[in-house]
């Protein structure tokens, strides 16, 4: 798979991340990630969301008083509806192919893109000359050490042809120092879905026992009850140092 490759799964993608029913819950999702930056800002100028999907990051980052909000999104139908947020400012360009100014952003978010690009250390690169000093990257990956990923082995579901890189805490901080920064935190982080789509998607179970639970979930009125849990996944906070 080379960097062409690469970008054509995103350009031919018809569909969004965010699954039919759970937008509430994929933005609350959002909304948990953007907390473990905020803390930590400096200023609240300029944002920038790589791979922003449909804009809930977009919409976290402005409801915290954000004045503007940039998004990078290559897939239409997913960039349509985060051009219509008030304010946004969203392209069809790989990041690679940006010329934002240097010392331009407070913030840079990562979600669910470092472990699908063809090389993370470009990106990070790049990201570290357009923050400003003490500017933040936001970045949220599948953990390939939780405890999910080392009971399910290779059926860990995150085991596809969107991946190519996969990492632990300790490789995950580790690959931000050598681009330069400086780690703030590397914790566990949470999800929000439906009990339903949990239901849907348990790992490791056949299909025909997913779809029994998902009934009887109906049949309770529990499908729709949102559940915010830890998933497997970790998100790292690290910051351009001033030199």
């Amino acid at each position: 798979m080379d960097e062409h490759g690469v970008s054509r799964l995103y350009q031919n993608s018809s569909e969004t991340n965010v699954s039919p029913g759970e937008d509430d819950n994929v933005r609350r999702t959002m909304e948990l990630y953007y907390r473990l930056a905020a803390p930590h800002l400096r200023g609240r100028e300029r944002m920038l969301d790589i791979g922003c999907d449909v804009g809930f990051m977009l919409e976290a980052a402005k409801s915290d008083g954000f004045k503007e909000v940039h998004g990078i999104e290559p897939v239409p139908v997913a960039r349509s509806v985060a051009e219509t947020i008030e304010g946004s400012i969203v392209t069809d360009n790989f990041f690679e192919q940006t010329n934002y100014p240097t010392n331009y952003f407070d913030l840079i978010a990562l979600i669910h893109v470092l472990d699908h690009l063809y090389d993370p250390c470009i990106v990070l690169r790049q990201a570290l000359k357009n923050l400003r000093p003490q500017g933040l990257v936001l970045a949220v990956v599948h953990n390939v050490r939780s405890l999910l990923g080392l009971l399910l082995g290779e059926r860990f579901p995150v085991f596809n042809l969107y991946h190519h890189y996969f990492f632990s805490k300790d490789t995950l901080a580790e690959l931000f120092r050598r681009q330069g920064y400086e780690v703030l935190k590397v914790v566990a982080t949470r999800n929000c879905y439906s009990f339903g789509f949990f239901a849907r998607h348990l790992p490791g179970v056949p299909d025909s026992s997913r779809r029994a639970v998902f009934r009887v979930a109906q049949g309770l009125r529990l499908a729709d009850i949102p559940i915010t849990i830890p998933v497997g996944n970790i998100g790292i906070v690290a910051r351009r140092p001033t030199y």
